[in-house]
């Protein structure tokens, strides 16, 4: 119940906020955006408003062990510039121009926003639904997978753990040739299409005389359960290969599994030799 309140409590503050400060003013919102026409620059100071207290929360969570509800603390945002940042940059660029909203003004601005605004959470709903099949598609194209070919990004975090980005049942048998001897799946089916979800992945797995071990992880939720299944799959007869949409997940959970058996310096380095940066988790290192 807890919880509940604190959430609504810190979106209506938000709502309240992004009102206050124009975010809902679609003309002031679209002046912003016209960088070389009639310029209008007062949502700097709400652009300020927000990267100074988020640069002072993540400096704080990254001395804590969890939050102050005791939930578990999100890891660092993953710093890599992929394809679907790229795209989906733009794409919300090009629509916060065009409509002079992007998602929360526009629920902060729906209950006196008209039919244009209707229309607009209408679209925004549709693309909230069609993103997990767009962003998997993007994510096979940039790797060159609809021919069929198998470029996996595999990181040797140890010699008998791996991570990777997402995979396909195509890369099945490079894992097994690479002597792999079990997959775990650390990515949520709501996040993939449905013939990349955990049950189709499970079967080619298994097809080719793997095991499959299904550990899905919400992001920021590394919750002690999550952390111990992970370890107990880490431990097989032969290397380990986890996946999850980029990798960082699968790294987060690794070094959670190993806290107090190995130094934090040297897991935290570890995973950086490949780009991911754990640095905010360090007090859950030991």
């Amino acid at each position: 119940m807890v919880r509940v309140l604190s959430a609504a409590l810190a979106g209506a503050l938000f709502g309240i906020g992004l009102m206050i400060s124009g975010m809902t003013d679609t003309a002031k919102v679209q002046g912003w955006l016209d960088v070389f026409g009639n310029w209008n620059p007062t949502l700097a100071f709400v652009m300020a408003g927000a990267i100074v207290p988020m640069a002072v929360a993540w400096r704080l969570m990254a001395a804590r062990r969890a939050s102050f509800l005791g939930n578990a603390l999100p890891a660092a945002p993953d710093r890599r510039i992929s394809a679907n940042l790229v795209i989906g940059s733009l794409l919300f660029g090009a629509g916060w121009g065009l409509a002079g909203l992007c998602p929360g003004p526009a629920m902060a601005a729906a209950s006196f926003g008209g039919s244009g605004l209707g229309l607009f959470l209408l679209a925004m709903v549709a693309g909230m639904v069609a993103a997990p099949t767009v962003r998997s598609r993007i994510d096979r194209i940039a790797a060159g997978r609809l021919s069929g070919e198998t470029k996996m990004d595999v990181r040797h975090l140890t010699d008998t753990y791996a991570v990777s980005p997402q995979i396909t049942p195509q890369d099945i048998g490079a894992l097994k040739a690479a002597g792999f001897v079990r997959v775990i799946c650390n990515r949520p089916d709501g996040e993939i299409p449905a013939e990349l979800r955990a049950d189709e992945m499970r079967k080619a797995v298994e097809a080719a005389g793997l095991e499959f071990v299904e550990n899905q992880i919400v992001p920021g939720d590394f919750s002690p359960e999550i952390v111990a299944r992970q370890a107990q799959a880490m431990q097989a007869s032969g290397p380990v290969f986890a996946y999850c949409a980029s990798g960082n997940r699968s790294s987060v959970v690794w070094a959670l599994a190993q806290a107090g058996q190995v130094p934090a310096d040297q897991l935290i380095g570890t995973a950086a030799k490949w780009g991911y940066n754990l640095e905010a988790i360090r007090p859950r290192l030991g």
